[in-house]
């Protein structure tokens, strides 16, 4: 069973990692007067609640600290969107995570090169998709072309069958060729591009 997760500095904040250290400090003291007004009546949770916001501004206001804390966040306290957990998927990160001795930036990282790896595979899905259909409409084109002419006088039909018999199977040859040169030449390249326009 999933154990409960601690919320992250910024969640307790109720702000984003991107924050700036302005927004931060406002809402730190939003937050604080809010909770000081409950603790005068003598609510222990709002005492502890102080604690927890002071804890998470001292650390969130401190660039240094800050950026260690970043650094050192993992799956114990945030997903790779850094949002709160599904309990089912919160075993299933820590699970990884234990069995693989990384921490939250190697997985991150290697998480960021399997999505780009995705992208590439699925863009070359896409044109050599594009590519095939292209091919069949001009085949059914040449297709339907002969089947027009066929219609014409006796001694032009049989010039037809023998030329589309020849036709077809040259346009099939050419294709393929087509294909070969379009997926392991252009696309190669294009690919390269794309893979030194995102780095």
């Amino acid at each position: 069973m999933a154990r409960t997760k601690r919320e992250t500095f910024y969640e307790i904040l109720g702000v984003s990692k991107e924050s700036t250290k302005e927004t931060i400090e406002a809402t730190y003291q939003k937050e604080l007067e809010f909770w000081e007004r409950l603790q005068a009546p003598g609510s222990p949770e709002a005492r502890e609640k102080i604690l927890e916001l002071t804890k998470a501004f001292l650390t969130l206001s401190d660039p240094k600290k800050r950026k260690e804390y970043d650094s050192q966040l993992d799956f114990e306290f945030v997903l790779l969107d850094g949002k709160a957990k599904d309990p089912e998927i919160e075993e299933a990160y820590d699970q990884y995570r234990l069995n693989h001795n990384k921490t939250y930036q190697e997985i991150l990282g290697e998480f960021t090169k399997f999505r780009e790896e995705m992208g590439d595979t699925l863009w070359i899905l896409k044109k050599t998709t594009i590519y095939m259909v292209l091919n069949l409409l001009i085949y059914s084109g040449f297709v339907l072309s002969h089947s027009l002419l066929m219609d014409s006088h006796e001694t032009e039909k049989l010039w037809l069958d023998s030329f589309s018999g020849w036709g077809s199977g040259i346009f099939l040859i050419l294709s393929a060729l087509g294909y070969l040169f379009f997926r392991f030449r252009f696309l190669r390249k294009e690919l390269e591009k794309r893979k030194e326009k995102r780095n």
